[in-house]
């Protein structure tokens, strides 16, 4: 089994305008079988969290981390409101 480290970011504007990611909040999975199901119970942990229905509430796009090494799996919030 992998263990799978999903990291929240919402993006802000810094003073002179330009913008930045800002992490929100890093979760980790582990004893799932897959990318996929290990994204939802992010998803899922961070809504609670932070009391929101919808995770896009409080971050703009998220990053993956499998067993220490990045995965190629990042999403944006207009990507990601059916997701």
């Amino acid at each position: 089994m992998s263990r799978y480290r999903v990291s929240f970011f919402k993006t802000l504007l810094s003073s002179d305008g330009h913008p930045f990611k800002c992490l929100q909040h890093t979760i980790e999975i582990d004893r799932v079988g897959d990318i996929d199901r290990a994204l939802k119970a992010a998803k899922r942990h961070y809504e609670l969290l932070r009391c929101v229905p919808v995770w896009t509430l409080h971050a703009d796009t998220f990053e993956v981390e499998i067993d220490g090494k990045k995965a190629n799996h990042r999403i944006s919030y207009f990507s990601a409101q059916n997701a």
